[in-house]
C-alpha cells in the first residue's frame, strides 16, 4: 500500500525538508571553512618560517587574496541559510588573512 501524505501534513513535510537542506548545507560550508583555515595556516607557515625568493613569496601572498574571496563567498552562503552564522568570526578570519598577506620578512 502506498501512503500518500495528507494535505494537512504537507506543510510539516516541507518544513522537515527545509531543515534537512539547511543542516546539510551548513555542514558542507563549515567543512569548506575548516579546510580553508587549514590551507591558510599551511601557507602562513611557509611565508613566515621559510626564506623564499620574491617570486615564491608573491605567489603565496596572492593565494591569500583567493582565500579572502573564498571566505567572503562562504560567509554569504552561511548568512543566506542563517544556521550557525557568526559575522564576527568571518570578519576576524578576514582580518587575520589580511595581516598574514601583508606580513613582511
Amino acid at each position: 500500500m502506498i501512503h500518500y501524505p495528507h494535505p494537512h501534513n504537507e506543510h510539516y513535510y516541507n518544513e522537515n525538508i527545509n531543515h534537512w537542506w539547511a543542516y546539510e548545507t551548513n555542514r558542507y560550508l563549515q567543512d569548506r571553512l575548516r579546510n580553508l583555515v587549514i590551507r591558510a595556516n599551511w601557507n602562513k607557515r611557509i611565508i613566515c618560517k621559510i626564506h623564499l625568493s620574491n617570486n615564491d613569496l608573491e605567489i603565496h601572498r596572492h593565494r591569500f587574496d583567493t582565500f579572502i574571496a573564498q571566505l567572503e563567498n562562504i560567509g554569504k552562503q552561511l548568512k543566506t541559510i542563517a544556521v550557525q552564522y557568526n559575522e564576527q568570526r568571518i570578519n576576524q578570519l578576514k582580518t587575520i588573512f589580511t595581516k598574514i598577506r601583508n606580513y613582511d620578512n
